[in-house]
């Protein structure tokens, strides 16, 4: 009888760390793919570099219109 109850302690204590690991990389993943739903703007003159921004709109520098940097 106690190594029944042991064995099913074990079983038990395996699953409760599997789940939670699951749980883990779920939102891992989540995270993921939430940052590349992110759209970045560029200036198409890159007059800045590779400077991005996150909204769309006119660059500071030479005042041209953003455009959506494809990744």
């Amino acid at each position: 009888m106690k190594k029944y109850i042991l064995v099913l302690t074990l079983v038990m204590g395996m699953f409760g760390a599997f789940a939670s690991t699951s749980q883990l990389t779920q939102k891992a993943d989540q995270k993921a793919a939430k940052e590349s739903k992110k759209e970045e703007y560029a200036c198409p003159m890159k007059c800045e570099g590779k400077k991005t921004y996150a909204k769309k709109g006119k660059c500071p520098a030479c005042t041209m219109d953003l455009k959506l940097v494809k990744k």
